[in-house]
């Protein structure tokens, strides 16, 4: 295995084995599924035993339409003109599905691929089927390609078939600790609304980022179009803005906290230039992400080997020497060369220094 991809697999089994939730998990793990397998998009849906999709996760904007579409028409219906029933899949006994099942004129010549795929620019999928260690399907990963990109190959399949047991542990085993939460750049989001409340302008992701804060991403919220009433949060700031006169006031901010990590929300009113048009307020989502994930890509970007990332990691967590030789499972002295070394790469002299050092790599990277 090259040593690029090792790093990444590695990467993606730290990953799955720090003790998230599977909402806290899926976002950074289908990002880090680029490194392994380039792609376009990635989507994860969670089923329940008779392989209906109970909620999803799916990078990139949520095109509400073609959801309501898909949903209302194709989920388990008119898809099987084009390929096998999602329920049938979920329920079968297969857990790679090659892009090859798809790649043929009666599948592009398909209502599914016209009205569905090609207006979000998807062309090729490789899926994968995540089941508990007791069989019981846990739900759908899907990689995605566009025109003009390769077709996924029997390379990319055992890939994903070689991730596919940390992904299922990851799913089956997290959420047992506290979480603590760190910003990220790459998960912000801006609404505005006018004089009414509504919302007249959304930022790329500020849909999702919406639907999460307030719940899930359901076949049910991702059909509706975007609108202020769906969203308390957002009817709250734009009161709390609005009653006070003093366009000097400081911005109205409040967080939220649930299955899918914190958002800090911030309102302010949006003064408009030519006074024959009305004042907006502007709304700031910023969706935290796990310090541990932080840490995690922090450390990735280090010049270290991957078990001496595997220590790093260990160590931030706030293990202690001997409770990284433990979890390792090797001596003492093991672990002690590894953390002299890991000292001497990056000039840091105490485990705090290394915090530090990483917390600053992660504001470099975006994470900050």
């Amino acid at each position: 295995m090259p040593m690029k991809n090792a790093a990444a697999t590695a990467y993606i089994r730290e990953l799955c084995s720090l003790g998230l939730s599977g909402e806290l998990l899926i976002p950074a793990l289908l990002e880090a599924l680029h490194r392994v397998i380039p792609s376009a998009r990635n989507l994860f849906d969670w089923v329940n035993a008779e392989g209906s999709i109970q909620r999803y996760y799916f990078e990139g904007p949520i095109d509400h339409a073609v959801a309501r579409l898909y949903f209302d028409e194709f989920y388990n219906r008119r898809e099987a003109e084009a390929m096998p029933k999602y329920a049938e899949v979920i329920r079968g006994s297969t857990s790679i599905r090659s892009a090859d099942e798809l790649n043929h004129p009666h599948f592009f010549e398909s209502a599914l691929y016209h009205e569905i795929w090609q207006p979000q620019r998807l062309h090729y999928r490789l899926e994968a089927i995540v089941r508990a260690a007791d069989g019981r399907p846990l739900g759908s990963l899907v990689l995605y390609r566009e025109k003009g990109d390769r077709i996924f190959d029997r390379d990319d399949e055992q890939k994903l078939a070689t991730l596919l047991p940390y992904v299922a542990r990851g799913l089956s085993g997290g959420g047992s600790r506290p979480v603590d939460y760190a910003a990220s750049d790459r998960r912000a989001a801006q609404v505005n609304l006018d004089a009414g409340g509504r919302i007249v302008h959304l930022s790329r992701n500020a849909h999702k980022v919406l639907l999460l804060a307030h719940g899930d991403i359901s076949p049910a919220s991702s059909a509706n179009a975007p609108a202020s009433q769906d969203f308390p949060t957002l009817a709250l700031l734009h009161r709390q803005v609005c009653r006070s006169d003093d366009t000097q006031s400081a911005p109205c901010a409040l967080t939220l906290t649930n299955a899918w990590g914190r958002f800090d929300f911030r309102a302010e009113r949006l003064e408009a230039i030519d006074d024959a048009q009305p004042c907006l307020v502007g709304v700031t989502i910023r969706h935290l992400v796990p310090r541990d994930v932080r840490d995690l890509e922090a450390i990735e970007a280090l010049p270290l080997s991957i078990v001496q990332k595997k220590v790093c990691a260990l160590l931030l967590q706030g293990l202690s020497q001997p409770d990284v030789a433990e979890r390792l499972g090797v001596s003492r002295s093991t672990v002690t060369d590894h953390v002299r070394k890991i000292y001497d790469k990056l000039d840091v002299h105490s485990a705090d220094e290394l915090r530090i050092r990483c917390a600053g790599r992660g504001r470099e990277t975006g994470d900050g």
